[in-house]
């Protein structure tokens, strides 16, 4: 399989997990920790824009914007169709955080690439 056609294929499971995991019904924690659930959010946003930007590396902007606003519907979403989550703004926020680190990795994944290729 190409390297391109593999990424594509990744890019899609993820964004469709993350969608799933984004609406899911949870039940009630009973112990919340901040800083775990915003690490999450920026894991999973990072994962899924890593692999977004290797599948469509002519496309990064598109990419970078798509998922930024697929963060913020996904916390309205979760306002309107769960009962059980709560839209946040730091949730979108970790998740912005998420979309500029894995930028600066797939950029230097990708010049790693492109340099070790010839």
């Amino acid at each position: 399989m190409h390297y391109n056609t593999l990424s594509k294929l990744v890019f899609i499971i993820c964004f469709a997990l993350l969608t799933y995991l984004l609406l899911m019904e949870m039940a009630p924690a009973k112990e919340v920790s901040l800083y775990k659930d915003k690490l999450q959010h920026i894991v999973a946003f990072g994962g899924v824009t890593f692999w977004g930007l290797l599948a469509f590396q002519r496309f990064p902007k598109t990419i970078l914007f798509g998922l930024t606003v697929f963060g913020a519907l996904m916390e309205v979403l979760q306002g309107l169709l769960t009962t059980t989550r709560q839209p946040s703004v730091y949730d979108w926020l970790a998740d912005v955080v998420g979309i500029l680190l894995a930028w600066g990795v797939a950029v230097m994944w990708l010049r790693w690439w492109n340099k070790r290729r010839g």
